[in-house]
């Protein structure tokens, strides 16, 4: 596949950045809104990418007049291990017009003090409005007094502006720039495409300025996966949480609206409908948004060759889909899936594994009566099929062949059948349920393909 122009543009201009930082530059994450302990699995996933600082969210300050109150906390992990250290991050909000004063500076520090002693260093995360920046920056002074190690501070992108700059220098060790989430959703005309989660023009901009930032920086990247809802006259009605892939893969009134790219695609409503708890008119679309490998792989070879100490990935996934690429995939920037089947235990249901280092991304349908996402098909050469139920997949279809095509029958008079699901990550396992067949029958007689993935029939073995 060609390279976009623009993702030339990064590479080619990395060369004439100074200062480069390829030396000593490192790999983090931020965990967000978490209060369970990293896994063995995932411990030795961020060990073999050589990642040794998580930036751990440990709750948001609420602003009310001058007072700071907690709004919501998460369990901070156990002490850091050999290989792997813990920043505390705390998220700061607030809606007065004047959260920085000199009674609610006080109050800051305050509540932010045993946060700071948990581990010496500190992080705090607000996106402070240009007026109040040198109001910030004051604040930060004096939170500073209260840690014994080093404090960082997420920026905004366009504080790569020299005054900007300026004015946080003398205010924070470390800056941890979101080059994301930079602009409001604009309004989508007709034939429009949303706004990817990485832009290749608007990123070799951005790391462009940011090279001449004075302190010690790490660029935050986006590596998860987003709904945006936008209503019939293209006007965004914000994002839907806690989602799952199966809503919106295998959902029949969804149909995709146009071409994928950079990882991001418009979907629209064919009748209401409901993903997690938000209702959809009909003509309502859905951009759905996942960070795009390659320029994500790409943006991070440019930032090496800029003044960056590192790159900071938001967030760590986990099990849920808008956490995007599984953590194994993100070790493994070009891996692909490897698909295997093999019976369970009991010899009455089917397992399927990934066990390459990379996903099965989700797929759309363009097609009103065409097929939705993946699906292992499991065939008989005779309706050997008493009873089938889906385990861990959505649903089941049984089939028959008729005049050279498939057709849906009762499990009876079944020759196949089909588990469909939308997406498998690296290392992940789905199993069906019971498999039921006649007397004499075995799955070891039946033949497996993936359908979408992997079209070759394979014997079950």
């Amino acid at each position: 596949m060609a390279r976009p122009a623009s993702l030339v543009c990064i590479m080619v201009a990395a060369c004439f950045w100074p200062t480069p930082g390829t030396l000593g530059f490192d790999r983090s994450y931020w965990a967000w809104q978490r209060s369970d302990p990293l896994s063995e699995a995932e411990m030795s996933e961020l060990a073999h990418q050589e990642v040794h600082t998580i930036y751990w969210h440990v709750g948001e300050l609420e602003n009310q007049s001058d007072q700071w109150n907690w709004k919501v906390r998460y369990r901070f992990p156990a002490p850091d291990t050999p290989t792997l250290r813990f920043v505390p991050v705390v998220r700061l909000v607030t809606r007065e017009a004047e959260p920085l004063s000199t009674a609610s500076t006080d109050a800051l520090v305050a509540a932010l003090a045993p946060t700071a002693k948990i581990a010496g260093d500190l992080q705090l995360d607000f996106d402070c409005p240009d007026r109040l920046l040198d109001h910030y920056c004051a604040a930060l002074k004096k939170i500073h007094r209260v840690t014994s190690g080093r404090l960082s501070i997420t920026a905004l992108p366009h504080w790569s502006r020299p005054n900007s700059l300026r004015q946080i220098a003398g205010s924070a060790d470390e800056l941890f720039p979101m080059l994301y989430d930079y602009e409001a959703e604009p309004v989508l005309r007709s034939d429009a495409q949303p706004q990817a989660l990485i832009d290749p023009a608007r990123m070799a901009k951005m790391l462009r300025e940011w090279s001449a930032c004075p302190k010690p920086w790490h660029a935050g990247l986006p590596c998860f996966a987003r709904l945006t809802v936008y209503d019939s006259n293209g006007k965004s009605r914000g994002q839907i949480r806690n989602w799952s892939w199966d809503e919106i893969v295998l959902n029949r009134a969804l149909l995709l609206a146009g071409p994928v790219q950079l990882g991001t695609g418009l979907v629209r409503a064919r009748s209401g409908i409901r993903i997690a708890n938000t209702q959809l008119q009909a003509a309502d679309q859905l951009a759905v948004r996942i960070t795009d490998r390659s320029t994500l792989a790409q943006t991070i070879a440019a930032l090496k060759e800029t003044s960056a100490q590192g790159v900071v990935l938001f967030r760590l996934p986990d099990s849920s889909a808008s956490s995007g690429w599984s953590l194994r995939q993100l070790g493994h920037l070009d891996a692909s899936p490897r698909l295997s089947i093999a019976p369970s235990t009991t010899n009455k249901s089917l397992i399927l594994r990934n066990e390459g280092d990379g996903d099965l991304p989700p797929i759309f349908s363009d097609s009103p009566d065409g097929q939705r996402g993946y699906a292992l098909e499991v065939a008989f050469d005779a309706p050997v099929l008493r009873e089938v139920e889906p385990g861990d997949f959505v649903h089941v279809v049984t089939s028959a062949e008729s005049a050279g095509r498939p057709h849906e029958v009762a499990v009876p008079f079944a020759t196949a059948v089909s588990f469909p699901f939308p997406n498998l990550r690296a290392g992940q396992a789905m199993e069906t349920g019971l498999i039921q067949l006649a007397p004499g029958a075995s799955l070891r007689h039946a033949r497996w393909r993936i359908r979408n993935a992997d079209e070759i029939w394979k014997p079950v073995e």
